[in-house]
């Protein structure tokens, strides 16, 4: 199809008439200064990535390229094909902006004119020349637009506007808006056009372009300075004669979308106590269906009032309080809900305070008949409150339930879910469980509830109870709120099918963007399930942010990530921050100097945690030592570390204390371990115990015993339901290794790791693939691998595999790699690069010689070399 319409869009017409077309002009900005940021050579590959990316959607959307400079000049037959060319080129700019770490944004203008259209001669094309010329009113027009729109901006004229919205369903998104930004005037274009904008939320600027000395709005009569200066007196004259209490405005809000409000104590006038924490529950979870509003949390609110020396049990989030609250917390308004009783009725009321002034700007009331309306009357107000706040009417009303239907009508089971949840955040998790089960003895199908009671069971190591628990929530997913049900979703996922559970987090992370507990598990499981990084990072940053009451923990996370892409300052800086704000592990900040070769800082970081009391015999310091041990070569303290490890462990001789030994037997800093339980359970549960299997698998197979790799390979076959990226990956790299070191399948083994590396992968894949090149004789490949391998430290430190089984191997051979390096570049012939490789080992592990494993190795070398 294409290439029957292509012809038929730039052929001209017989007789040189003018042709009805699309112009879309794309202006990449600032290229210049990506020039001098990159340099040529940078720059240049960036930009040819550009051009095959805008040239690849040129096609796609039935467009031809007319001209190009720093951006595309492109025809279009049809309106809605520009319109969806230039929203998937803004789409895929940012798509390279991620790829590259730089900041690409195009202007975009769109016109529908009449075009005149002839062809060069080739002998004009051989000597530079475009094969097309076009030229007509519509292409001065379009330069205007395109200058005018700001950097991500596509903007067109009206009659393109009109021309493309009845066909829109052809753009794809729904998330696609359309905005009037109304008459402009442009230099050396007779006519003012309208001016409309396309664009994506969080791609496109949404808002209206600035004046330009080439652009201006037209400005009504009225709205013309003498004419607003007569308006004003007459205004003036209005306020004189007493009109000012009538016309008074109301105080306003600038309350943009996903801002924070604080959610103040009940003014109970009734003097019904069950009402106290049943209502404001009911306020918080009516304004969280809500996308455009976003309420401080409890705790959050408790950490400000300690931050401002209150006792927070003791102290009402008043008028006055809850404006100081907001403006330490950085919240645009603060909420006052109150319950009276007036001429028999209950009246729900809800004053929204601007936390500056401490006014009232607005207040919605609802009236009902006895406490069974009280609910009913919150969510009547809540909605009120969140078309007030701004929220589009049509977005209040379609994706929220009724407040009674993902909560309960019954008053008594919503307190008793108010002091459950309390008690959860707080940790009190026994307390939590009975205040759970309690509502839901009051209303059974209070799924809610239920989703508190299995977190509960989940946070206090129940898993079972947990999963029984959200089955149930899940069999009544109409009583959840969007929010919830996907939670729920997640939830399962994670306990019972961990390949599915980091989707499901990503969805619930995506469609609810300040929901912190989405993004923290995304970060979680993209760590431990899939070795994501990257994403991981972006969740963590996320999750870290100030209005989070669990910001610490997030801090903490993402130090280790960071320390994972070798970001040393970046994982310090997030790790003391943790620390500051009480969650404080300092094993991580040893590792990370450890990573940086800072080992005396670390051994110090490390004594100063043997002296805490509290910390006398943890697991995960010991585990830290060890790998520290390990990284040195420092054979005599791995030793000791290790029985210490699994004596704090209480692991020994189980599967993973013994799949850890074989490790460090394969590093050449212990001696191999006799006996393993290879059927016991172990490490972390039934995912764990396969991935030490297939660990296992690797280390038989790498030290020639194929029979007993192959066994322990089939023993980490796990369920689809059972698996995860990371696991998957630990049996690929086994089978790799048993088809080199074992089937002597050099070649196969090369294949087999090459489609593991994806970014996500193993370190182990790169040693495995180290030594399949090295089998293969391929030099140049097997070098890359090990330099690779020497720069890849805090990945050793931070990677998390099977409870932590690989990482004192990752760093020992983060040193090994240059032993290997000097082998290969012997037999690459580079005697130079040889000996500064061996040097270097030699620096990192002066006592290397004293090991059998490595002596022959490095009396070989030594020999070779003089």
């Amino acid at each position: 199809m294409r290439a029957v319409e292509a012809p038929e869009l730039i052929s001209p017409p017989p007789g040189g008439m003018p042709v009805l077309r699309t112009l879309a002009l794309c202006d990449l900005v600032d290229s210049t200064s990506l020039v001098e940021r990159l340099g040529d050579q940078a720059a240049a590959a960036l930009l040819r990535r550009h051009d095959r990316v805008a040239r690849d959607l040129v096609l796609r959307h039935y467009g031809h390229e007319i001209d190009k400079t720093d951006g595309f000049l492109v025809l279009f037959e049809r309106p809605v094909q520009a319109i969806a060319f230039a929203l998937a080129y803004q789409r895929a700019l940012c798509g390279l902006s991620r790829e590259f770490n730089q900041p690409l944004r195009a202007r975009i203008g769109l016109h529908v004119g009449d075009v005149l259209l002839w062809q060069n001669s080739s002998d004009d094309v051989s000597h530079g020349a475009k094969p097309v010329e076009l030229e007509g009113l519509v292409k001065p027009v379009t330069a205007r637009l395109a200058g005018l729109a700001l950097p991500g901006q596509i903007l067109m004229s009206g009659v393109a506007a009109f021309l493309a919205q009845r066909p829109q369903q052809e753009l794809g998104p729904a998330s696609v808006r359309w905005i009037n930004h109304g008459r402009y005037r442009f230099k050396g274009v007779p006519e003012p056009l309208h001016v409309y904008e396309v664009g994506e939320t969080g791609v496109a600027p949404l808002r209206a372009p600035p004046y330009s000395g080439k652009a201006w709005r037209e400005v009504p009569w009225w709205r013309r300075p003498a004419s607003l200066a007569i308006e004003a007196s007459l205004l003036l004259v209005l306020l004189l004669m007493g009109a000012w209490s009538l016309l008074r405005p109301e105080p306003a809000i600038a309350f943009a979308e996903r801002d924070w409000v604080v959610m103040g104590s009940l003014a109970n006038l009734t003097g019904e106590t069950r009402f106290d924490d049943a209502l404001p529950t009911a306020f918080r979870i009516g304004l969280e269906q809500s996308g455009h509003v976003n309420v401080v949390a409890d705790l959050q609110v408790r950490n400000v009032l300690q931050r401002m020396e209150r006792d927070p049990a003791s102290t009402p989030v008043d008028r006055q309080v809850g404006a100081e609250i907001a403006l330490r917390d950085g919240a645009r308004a603060v909420i006052l809900p109150s319950l009276a009783e007036i001429g028999g009725r209950l009246r729900v009321t809800a004053e929204v305070i601007d936390p500056k002034t401490q006014a009232t700007v607005y207040s919605e009331t609802s009236d009902g008949l006895g406490p069974d309306s009280v609910v009913e009357s919150v969510d009547r107000v809540v909605h009120k409150l969140r078309a007030r706040l701004g929220e589009v009417l049509i977005d209040v009303s379609s994706p929220s339930e009724r407040l009674d239907k993902v909560t309960t009508a019954n008053v008594e089971a919503l307190r008793a879910y108010s002091l459950g949840e309390r008690e959860r955040v707080h940790g009190n998790l026994d307390e939590a469980i009975v205040y759970f089960e309690h509502a839901l003895q009051l209303d059974e199908h209070f799924a809610a509830a239920m989703l508190g009671v299995a977190k509960a069971y989940h946070d206090s190591g129940k898993p079972d109870q947990a999963q029984q628990t959200l089955e149930r929530a899940a069999s009544l997913r109409s009583r959840l709120s969007s929010r919830d049900s996907l939670h729920v979703d997640a939830m399962q996922a994670s306990l019972r099918a961990p390949a599915e559970a980091l989707v499901k987090w990503r969805v619930l992370a995506r469609l609810h963007p300040d929901f912190y507990p989405g993004h923290g598990a995304l970060a979680y499981f993209g760590w431990r399930t899939g070795n994501r990084f990257d994403e991981a990072i972006a969740a963590a940053q996320r999750c870290a942010d100030p209005h989070n009451p669990h910001a610490a923990a997030a801090q903490l996370l993402l130090g280790l990530l960071q320390l994972g892409q070798e970001h040393f300052a970046d994982s310090a800086a997030s790790l003391r921050a943790a620390a500051a704000a009480g969650f404080s592990r300092p094993e991580y900040l040893a590792a990370t100097q450890a990573a940086q070769r800072q080992f005396s800082q670390a051994q110090a970081t490390l004594a100063q945690l043997q002296a805490n009391a509290q910390r006398a015999g943890d697991p995960e310091i010991e585990r830290i030592r060890l790998t520290v041990a390990a990284d040195r070569g420092d054979a005599k303290q791995v030793q000791v570390s290790y029985k210490a490890l699994c004596a704090a462990a209480d692991s020994s001789p189980t599967p993973w204390c013994h799949s850890l030994g074989l490790g460090l037997a394969a590093a050449g800093l212990l001696e191999a371990p006799a006996t393993g339980g290879a059927d016991a359970a172990g490490g972390g549960g039934q995912a764990d115990a396969r991935f030490i299997a297939a660990a296992d698998a690797y280390w038989h197979a790498r030290s020639g015993n194929a029979a007993a790799a192959r066994a322990r390979l089939q023993q980490a076959v796990a369920p689809d339901t059972g698996n995860y990226p990371s696991l998957a990956g630990m049996r690929e790299v086994a089978a790799a290794e048993i088809s080199r070191a074992a089937g002597g399948d050099a070649a196969k083994a090369v294949a087999q790791l090459r489609k593991l590396v994806d970014g996500d992968e193993l370190l182990l894949t790169h040693i495995a693939l180290l030594d399949a090149l090295r089998a293969g004789k391929d030099w140049a490949g097997a070098r890359e691998q090990a330099q690779w391998l020497t720069t890849r430290r805090g990945r050793a430190y931070a990677e998390y595999n099977g409870d932590w089984l690989l990482n004192p191997f990752y760093a020992a051979y983060s040193n090994l790699a240059q032993l290997d390096l000097a082998e290969i570049e012997l037999a690459a012939g580079n005697r130079s690069a040889a000996r500064a490789a061996l040097a270097q080992f030699r620096s990192a592990w002066p006592q290397a010689a004293q090991r059998p494993a490595l002596a022959g190795r490095l009396d070989k070398l030594e020999t070779a070399l003089r």
